[in-house]
């Protein structure tokens, strides 16, 4: 049985040497850089057939925007050239003790003997790393003792690497979106009003509060873009189905001040973490009841046991012209600060 896992921050004797290694120097680290949704995958070309189906299925995800665009934008570089990337926000290095390419030597000048030995023995097989060359980094490390069970291993851990790279961009995105200031009214008035937290960017505004539909909406322009939480009770959380979900979406779009609509065809779930709860994610498209506008949105169904209770929380853009999962990863992070009242664990 595969020993628990250690992280690098747990793993003192990790030999990552940034002068050394990559010419960085001592200087104070840059910022990483800025934007959502970039992954640098650091791998050998001879290793690279045996993960890139596993990489390119979980992180490379096509989301309908309607036009095709990828969860995450995947970037193939070996080590020979990660010195050019190492403001890159997220970092997966994948390698072999047996490799001969220079991500290999790479990995092999990273590990002092005793970390080596851990990995030869099956103590080691992920390690993680906040900010190596970067503020606002995380460097991920995958090995194997051959290349064979480098395959093996990066499927095992695929879900894992994706979670983890999916809670670090939502906590990253939101400190950049939030570092210089919430609109603290708005956020008062929903917690006085409702109980839960959301925070919110300066310039959006809470433009509709329907009680009898028990939901808000915050909307921001240029591009615009919505934000909006729905609630209801609900006794059991097997009535929080996809399809539920669903429904009731498309009833709060057409009650909007400004109506849309979602298209039928054009949805998918699947299950998310949700800020330490499951919760059920919806993606889909919707347009103005006129179709002369329209673009994706992301649904997340959560469900409060110590309340009975369900939320929604929303997030949808207009961005005529432009990609849209920037967009969408802001509007994510985002959500992901959203909190029910008194927060206690919830399941699905």
């Amino acid at each position: 049985m595969m020993r628990p896992l250690k992280t690098l921050t747990r793993t003192a004797c990790w030999g990552l040497v940034s002068a050394s290694i990559l010419a960085i120097g001592c200087s104070v680290k840059p910022l990483s850089m800025r934007g959502g949704g970039e992954l640098v995958v650091v791998a050998d070309p001879l290793d690279r057939p045996i993960m890139r189906r596993a990489i390119e299925e979980r992180f490379g995800q096509i989301v309908a925007t309607p036009q095709p665009e990828p969860l995450f934008s995947i970037i193939w570089v070996d080590g020979s050239t990660l010195a050019e990337r190492t403001r890159a926000p997220l970092i997966l290095l994948v390698a072999s003790l047996d490799g001969e390419g220079p991500t290999a030597e790479l990995l092999g000048r990273m590990l002092t003997p005793e970390v080596e030995t851990g990995v030869r023995e099956g103590e080691y097989v992920v390690f993680t790393r906040r900010d190596p060359w970067a503020r606002q980094q995380m460097l991920l490390i995958l090995v194997g003792r051959s290349r064979a069970e480098l395959g093996e291993r990066i499927t095992l851990w695929a879900d894992s690497l994706y979670n983890w790279a999916l809670a670090f961009e939502y906590e990253r995105l939101a400190h950049q979106l939030l570092h210089r200031g919430e609109n603290r009214a708005a956020e008062r008035q929903l917690t006085g009003r409702y109980g839960f937290r959301l925070r919110i960017q300066p310039d959006y505004i809470l433009a509709q509060a329907n009680d009898s539909l028990n939901f808000v909406r915050l909307i921001r322009h240029h591009p615009e873009r919505w934000i909006m939480v729905a609630w209801g009770e609900m006794s059991d959380s097997t009535g929080l189905t996809p399809g539920f979900i669903y429904a009731r979406r498309k009833q709060l779009a057409a009650a909007f001040l400004d109506p849309v609509i979602c298209y039928d065809d054009h949805w998918r779930w699947e299950r998310a973490g949700f800020g330490g709860l499951n919760a059920v994610l919806i993606r889909g498209l919707w347009a103005t009841e006129s179709a002369i506008g329209g673009g994706p949105f992301l649904s997340y169904g959560i469900w409060v046991s110590s309340k009975n209770m369900y939320y929604i929380v929303d997030g949808a853009t207009l961005a005529p012209g432009e990609a849209k999962m920037p967009y969408l990863w802001q509007l994510d992070a985002l959500a992901q600060t959203f909190t029910p009242p008194r927060k206690l664990k919830g399941s699905l």
